[in-house]
C-alpha cells in the first residue's frame, strides 16, 4: 500500500515579489506624499549651531539636495546645492556678510537666491539680476531653523505649539544633539522616516522590545523611574486607548504606581502626534505627573530611505535633555558602545526599525490589534495626500498667525485609591 507524504504548508517558496505602498512612502517632488509634505514647514538646522559666517552645510530634504548657511549678518538661508551658473556645489562656497559665494567663478547669492555679484564679469555682472539661485523660505522658532519647500502662493504660517510657547525667564530651548555629526542638521538615520514616525504610534513595542525581550532599557525602571507594571505585555492591550484628535492621533497607556503611604495612583502616559511628522514625548525616565508638555520631535524625510530627527525641549534643567538623549540603554550601554553580539542579544529601536528595511515592505506585513495606532496614522497620512490632490489644505495647515496648537502629551493623573483597596472593587 502506497502512502502519500504530508505536504509542507506555509513555506516561503513562490512568494510574490515584495512591494511597498509608494503613495504612502515616496517623498520626492511630484509624488503624492512628497507634495503633501511640501505644504508644511520642516526643521532643517539647529539655530544655535548654525553659526553666522561659518562653512555652509549640505542637507538633503524630501529628495532635494540643499545647502544651509547663515550669512555674516545672521540671516539663515537655504538654496539648491547646484550653482545656477555652471553647476558647482555651493557646499564648497564661501559664506560672506551678505550671502554665499560659489567657489568656481565667484558668483555671490543672498539668502533669497538673488545674484548680487559676479566676480569675473564686467562691472561685477551688469546683467546679474537675470541669474537667480533656486532658494526656499526659512524661519526660526523654538531653537530651530525651518524651511518651506512648497508652492509659494500656498505658504502657511509657521506653526506654534503651546508646549514650547512662552518659556519662563530661566528656561531655554535645547534643540541641538550633543554629538558632532548631528549637532547642526539633526540626527541622520538610513531608513525611511515612517519607520520611526510609525514607531511613535506603537506603544506595544515598549512593553516587549524595551523590556521583555532586551531587558529594561529605560533608566530607573522599578526604582526612580517607571514601575515594572508599566511594561507588562500581558496587560498592555487592556491598558491602551487610541483616539483621533484635532491635530492627529494620541494614545494613552494606563498604569499604576504605589506611594510610600500605600495609596495607589493610576496614571496615563500620553503621546500626541501632530501630522505630518511631529510628536510630543514625555520624560520617559523621570515620572513628572500633570506638568506642562515640554518637548516636541520632528521626523524629517531626507529621501525615501533616510531621514533626520530634530527636537526642541523647553526647560531650565539641562538634565532634562540628558535624560532624553541617553535615557534608553542597551545592556547598560549606549547604542554606539555595543558589540555586534550585544546588538543581537539586546536590540533596541535602532536595530528593530533599521531591520524593517530602508523602506517598509507593506506587502510583507501581517497587522494585528496592537497595530491600531499605526493603521490610524497611515490612513490619516493618506487622507492628507488626498486633500492636497483635491486642492484642499491638508490637516494642520495654519493660516492664522495667532493660532497655537495644543499638545496633549505627558503623564496625567487619572485616579487614586486608598491603600488596601482592590482595583477591581474600586472600579465598581
Amino acid at each position: 500500500m502506497t502512502t502519500t507524504p504530508d505536504v509542507d504548508t506555509g513555506t516561503a517558496y513562490g512568494r510574490p515579489k515584495p512591494s511597498y505602498n509608494a503613495r504612502l512612502r515616496e517623498v520626492g517632488p511630484g509624488t503624492p506624499m512628497g507634495e503633501a509634505l511640501r505644504r508644511y514647514w520642516h526643521p532643517i538646522a539647529s539655530s544655535e549651531t548654525l553659526i553666522a559666517g561659518a562653512l555652509p552645510q549640505k542637507a538633503r530634504v524630501l529628495g532635494e539636495d540643499l545647502v544651509v548657511f547663515r550669512d555674516g549678518q545672521g540671516n539663515p538661508g537655504v538654496v539648491i546645492e547646484r550653482c545656477t551658473h555652471r553647476g558647482a556645489s555651493l557646499f564648497y562656497g564661501r559664506v560672506e556678510d551678505d550671502g554665499i559665494r560659489c567657489c568656481y567663478h565667484g558668483w555671490k547669492f543672498d539668502v533669497q537666491g538673488r545674484c548680487i555679484e559676479q566676480a569675473c564679469e564686467p562691472g561685477l555682472g551688469r546683467r546679474r539680476d537675470a541669474a537667480r539661485q533656486p532658494w526656499y523660505p526659512v524661519a526660526e522658532r523654538y531653537g530651530l531653523v525651518f524651511v518651506y519647500m512648497g508652492p509659494p502662493e500656498l505658504k502657511p504660517e509657521l506653526p506654534r505649539y503651546d508646549a514650547l510657547e512662552n518659556p519662563a525667564e530661566d528656561e531655554k530651548y535645547f534643540a541641538s544633539w550633543p554629538v558632532p555629526h548631528a549637532a547642526v542638521l539633526g540626527m541622520p538615520t538610513d531608513f525611511s522616516w515612517l519607520n520611526i514616525y510609525e514607531n511613535s504610534a506603537d506603544p506595544t513595542h515598549v512593553t516587549w522590545l524595551h523590556s521583555t525581550h532586551s531587558g529594561y532599557q529605560m533608566l530607573g525602571t522599578g526604582t526612580f523611574g517607571y514601575p515594572e507594571n508599566f511594561f507588562d505585555p500581558a496587560t498592555i492591550a487592556e491598558r491602551l486607548t487610541y483616539e483621533r484628535t484635532d491635530h492627529g492621533l494620541k494614545y494613552t497607556q494606563r498604569f499604576e504606581m504605589e506611594g510610600e503611604d500605600g495609596e495607589v495612583t493610576e496614571y496615563g502616559f500620553a503621546v500626541d502626534q501632530h501630522l505630518p511628522n511631529v510628536f510630543g514625548l514625555p520624560d520617559y525616565v523621570k515620572p513628572t505627573p500633570d506638568g506642562r508638555a515640554d518637548q516636541l520631535l520632528w521626523v524629517v524625510p531626507s529621501d525615501d530611505t533616510s531621514h533626520r530627527l530634530f527636537f526642541s525641549i523647553r526647560t531650565n534643567d539641562p538634565e532634562r535633555m540628558v535624560r532624553f538623549v541617553i535615557g534608553i540603554t542597551q545592556n547598560g550601554k549606549q547604542n554606539h558602545e555595543l558589540t555586534d553580539e550585544e546588538r543581537q542579544r539586546f536590540p533596541g529601536d535602532t536595530e528593530a526599525q533599521g531591520s524593517q528595511g530602508a523602506i517598509t515592505l507593506d506587502s510583507e506585513e501581517t497587522l494585528a490589534t496592537g497595530d491600531r495606532g499605526v493603521v490610524m496614522l497611515r490612513r490619516m497620512l493618506l487622507a492628507m495626500a488626498d486633500d492636497v490632490e483635491a486642492g484642499r489644505d491638508p490637516i494642520n495647515i495654519v493660516r492664522d498667525a495667532s493660532e497655537v496648537h495644543h499638545v496633549e502629551t505627558g503623564l496625567f493623573t487619572l485616579g487614586r485609591r486608598p491603600a488596601g483597596d482592590d482595583a477591581a472593587a474600586a472600579a465598581v
